[in-house]
């Protein structure tokens, strides 16, 4: 019966929230209540008034997801360029979103979906009180969207190598956050995609970007080491069903120069089970302020696993 489903037509998946963000992805996703680096302009706009006086973020992910026993597929990949301060963040952010599935009514071919989204934006925070703070990331945001039946059911191969003539166009949206700060952490919430725009493939159809909300919290266990969750408030279009997800991770300064993450995450929605996947990462300080990251995103078949790298100057 769920096979069946999945041949359907269904609406355009949404592009991850978890697309971007080496370090919060060494935490499972379990980012919105610490962001406190560049990527907040991303993860929680709010997370900058009480930051690092600059920060400078160049990030890479990559992750995919073929399931045996499914028809389905999915890769994501995103890069993120930003840089901060406390009251004011600039970034360009580089998503793309590809679905394999199969073709309804020709079992030979494929249905392929994919959605490159290019986001300039400029992030404004102002703190309402002394320990509240609010952000807004403004983006214009350039999208091709791209969708068609091709010939084969190789999913790995479809996945990387097929090339679709997309049609673009160019709207404009905004994300926003809230972040709280106590002595013995923080909480945070944001909301992305508010207006919810959508791309024309040319064909007639359109791939949206869902409006996306989550809720996080970070308590300071040690002054070096933090715990952390967070919780998608809305259900969205996963690659295979419904999705909301559930993240816990950890972050603790290990030496001087290293630190080291952990966590993992697991979807509370749908039909398919809770695809858990763990996620490992850490921090090497190479000079002063300047570090590198890296992750590794393991587990479910049918959850989206990968790796990401990134540099990060912070003062």
């Amino acid at each position: 019966m769920m096979a069946c489903l999945l041949a359907l037509p269904l609406p355009a998946r949404a592009q991850s929230l978890d697309a971007v963000g080496t370090r919060a992805q060494g935490m499972g996703g379990a980012f919105v209540g610490v962001a406190d680096d560049a990527s907040a302009v991303y993860w929680n706009p709010a997370g900058l008034a009480g930051g690092a006086y600059f920060s400078l973020v160049i990030d890479g992910n990559n992750a995919e997801a073929i399931p045996d026993g499914l028809a389905n597929a999915s890769a994501r990949s995103g890069w993120l360029l930003a840089l901060s301060t406390p009251a004011l963040g600039l970034s360009y952010t580089r998503l793309q979103t590809t679905i394999v599935r199969p073709a309804i009514g020709i079992p030979e071919n494929s249905r392929v979906e994919s959605l490159l989204t290019q986001h300039v934006g400029g992030t404004f925070v102002q703190t309402i009180l002394d320990q509240l703070a609010v952000g807004a990331t403004v983006k214009l945001i350039r999208g091709i969207a791209a969708a068609a039946n091709v010939p084969g059911n190789d999913r790995e191969r479809l996945l990387d190598d097929v090339d679709l003539i997309g049609h673009g166009s160019n709207t404009v949206d905004f994300d926003i956050g809230l972040m709280a700060v106590a002595s013995f952490g923080r909480a945070g919430l944001t909301i992305r995609n508010i207006t919810e725009p959508s791309f024309e493939t040319g064909a007639g159809e359109e791939l949206p970007l869902q409006r996306q909300a989550r809720a996080g919290g970070s308590i300071l266990l040690l002054p070096n080491w933090k715990l952390a969750g967070d919780v998608d408030l809305l259900e969205t279009d996963g690659p295979f069903g419904d999705f909301r997800e559930l993240s816990l991770g950890t972050e603790a300064q290990v030496t001087r120069r290293l630190t080291a993450r952990a966590g993992t995450r697991f979807n509370t929605a749908g039909d398919l089970g809770a695809a858990p996947a763990v996620s490992v990462g850490g921090s090497f300080a190479v000079m002063g302020s300047v570090q590198i990251d890296g992750q590794y995103t393991g587990g479910s078949d049918k959850a989206l696993r990968g790796w990401g790298i990134a540099g990060r100057v912070v003062f």
